[in-house]
């Protein structure tokens, strides 16, 4: 840890505060997840963040629309949200899919967590969605489960989250001989798996009898570890191509996990992210109107925009 750092536990965090997902038509957007996910609310009043529409779920966690360009090449990636919500939801938001022609895949978990009925589909951005079975109440979806995003190095990751801000390994996928036998049988077609978890990697050396040049393809396991926020995880995936990064001085934007913390504690992370160099923008205190009673804003390693958030004492 570079030299004046405070060593935060990061088993203070408390879940996912919100997430900041990208679409192209906010209110196209907003009508999706109503009509076919059942989110029953108002956009929040007083959302600190400009050109940001934050709607709040039954956990009073909150879902935020940023309109942005749509990146096709993340329609690839494991990248993905994660709602909770009953068995009778699920069953009434699968009858709404199949009304509008959206296709529902059960690909197959890595995750023990979430290895019960898989259910993914994508909104009509190409967001990929994902529901887990959980309480909740029977309308719709009812809490944020957990997010997952994708990194150029997972070493730098691992030793950003786990090492520096003492984060929670809850699972790992890619280091043992199990995820490379069921890689195998992805590449014979015999389970179908969320893209961005397997891959076909190039080995170059001559095949005998083969045309010179045309070495063969292996089926591998991508590289994944989830992190425990307390209620909830983040799960982190070897991203498979490059992804052009955002300037390093820029430490707020879109898309944006954002992990609810203590008032109290957001001093702390704020000197302990520019105690390791992090380009911080922060501690920002909201006004009275805000869902959101403080904020730091901040970039991990490999360009993913993160936020720490403390909700305001009157909640939303």
């Amino acid at each position: 840890m570079n030299g004046g750092a405070r060593r935060i536990d990061g088993s203070g965090l408390s879940g996912i505060s919100h997430l900041v997902v990208e679409v192209s038509d906010g209110e196209r957007a907003l009508n999706f997840y109503k009509a076919v996910l059942g989110l029953d609310a108002r956009p929040l009043e007083g959302w600190p963040v400009a050109g940001e529409t934050a709607v709040p779920l039954p956990s009073k966690q909150i879902l935020v629309f940023r309109a942005a360009a749509a990146n096709e090449a993340e329609k690839e990636t494991g990248i993905h949200q994660a709602y909770r919500c009953t068995a009778q939801a699920r069953a009434a938001i699968a009858e709404r899919l199949a009304a509008e022609g959206i296709p529902v895949h059960r690909y197959h978990e890595d995750r023990p967590a979430e290895a019960d009925d898989p259910f993914y589909f994508a909104d009509p951005d190409g967001n990929r969605i994902q529901l887990v079975s959980g309480p909740g109440e029977d309308g719709g979806i009812a809490a944020i489960d957990h997010a997952a995003i994708q990194a150029s190095d997972m070493e730098w990751e691992e030793d950003f989250f786990v090492g520096q801000l003492n984060f929670t390994v809850d699972h790992r996928v890619g280091w043992n001989t199990a995820d490379y036998v069921r890689a195998r049988a992805w590449a014979e077609g015999k389970e179908e798996m969320a893209p961005g978890t397997r891959r076909m990697d190039h080995r170059y050396r001559d095949i005998p009898g083969a045309e010179p040049g045309r070495g063969r393809e292996v089926a591998r396991p991508n590289i994944q570890i989830f992190l425990d926020l307390g209620e909830g995880a983040l799960g982190i995936f070897l991203a498979t191509a490059h992804r052009q990064e955002p300037p390093p001085e820029r430490a707020c934007g879109t898309p944006r996990t954002a992990i609810a913390i203590d008032r109290a504690a957001i001093d702390g992370w704020a000197e302990t992210l520019a105690g390791l160099g992090v380009a911080v923008e922060g501690p920002v205190v909201h006004d009275g109107r805000s869902p959101l009673a403080a904020s730091v804003y901040f970039r991990d390693p490999c360009g993913n925009f993160f936020e720490f958030c403390a909700p305001a004492a009157r909640g939303i």
